[in-house]
């Protein structure tokens, strides 16, 4: 990337780019941390693959939910009171932004346990309380709302599937085919984090507190999508012979807190199966074609292991009576 985007990054946020220390996890964007006024924040540049308005869509959605009480990384307005600022270098256009830093450590990284039932019950009812504004939320400017779920690459996508996974293809299809044709009114359809994974997920162990970060993804859907995503990671990350027990106690706390916030019926948790199995066939086209059982991370692995057998036989990503999962009916 060109040193004087860095500079110019630096520069709308009153540093030098000296102050910035690069970090790791952005797939697409450069990330940077730095401190001001003994707070830590998080930059990052992102070449624009469309248009401006993707990102002050989704840092506008961001910043009305941090004001309204939920648990997300802050924006933070740059210099010139912007909350998205814009460069232009060799034909290549990159938004830049900034958040607090939230505190704690990935909940990806927590130790099987550390998730005990009041963990899981927070996690719920962060997300409940996200869902709970979203309802309310009005883009101030139409140009600049956030698209569909299944207009925007994200893991409920299969957007990679070739000739070789006609069947796997032909399965999507029939998943999307009722997907599609369930209800969407305000109670049950909204804008999403819709990549709602530990990985995007902050706990401070000590305040008891959970922060929702990284929204690139972010898109009108059902927001059941965010509750299965949960599961559905959670699946691969604790996979041993407990599985089964483990994550069945995980989505009973987890729909305990969520409910504290957000009201959802039987009807939505029974849908949860059709979402996991999209999101299996999303994630398995993101990864087949360049797998490598002997590189890949060990998520990857783990996922991977007899994937296709799986989805080409309609074997259920988990065996849940999810009927039974929420407690209040």
């Amino acid at each position: 990337m060109n040193e004087r985007v860095i500079d110019y990054a630096a520069q709308c946020y009153g540093i030098t780019k000296s102050q910035l220390k690069p970090l790791s996890g952005g797939h697409w964007n450069l990330v940077y941390e730095f401190s001001k006024n003994n707070k830590t924040y998080v930059l990052r540049i992102a070449p624009i693959e469309i248009n401006i308005n993707v990102t002050k869509g989704m840092v506008e959605w961001i910043d009305f939910l941090s004001t309204h009480g939920a648990s997300v990384s802050k924006p933070v307005f740059s210099v010139n009171n912007r909350l998205v600022e814009f460069t232009e270098k060799k034909e290549k256009s990159y938004s830049i932004t900034v958040f607090e830093k939230a505190k704690g450590i990935l909940a990806e990284k927590l130790s099987k346990d550390e998730w005990n039932d009041e963990l899981c019950q927070n996690i719920g009812k962060t997300v409940g309380k996200m869902h709970a504004v979203s309802k309310v939320y009005i883009p101030l400017d139409h140009s600049i709302k956030r698209p569909e779920w299944n207009m925007i690459g994200n893991c409920y996508n299969a957007q990679h599937l070739d000739s070789s996974q006609a069947k796997i293809k032909e399965k999507d299809e029939k998943i999307l085919k009722y997907v599609i044709a369930l209800p969407k009114d305000k109670k049950c359809y909204g804008l999403i984090h819709a990549d709602l994974h530990f990985a995007n997920l902050y706990v401070d162990v000590n305040n008891n507190r959970i922060t929702i970060f990284d929204f690139d993804d972010c898109s009108y859907g059902w927001y059941v999508m965010d509750i299965a995503m949960a599961l559905f990671d959670l699946v691969v990350l604790f996979d041993g012979s407990d599985k089964y027990e483990f994550s069945v106690e995980f989505m009973k706390n987890y729909l305990r807190g969520y409910i504290t916030e957000n009201p959802v019926n039987t009807y939505w948790i029974k849908q949860i199966p059709y979402f996991l199995k999209l999101l299996e066939i999303g994630v398995y086209s993101q990864i087949y074609k360049n797998y490598d059982a002997n590189n890949d991370d060990p998520w990857c692995r783990k996922f991977m292991a007899n994937r296709k057998y799986r989805i080409e036989n309609d074997i259920p990503y988990i065996s849940v009576d999810f009927e039974d999962l929420l407690e209040i009916k």
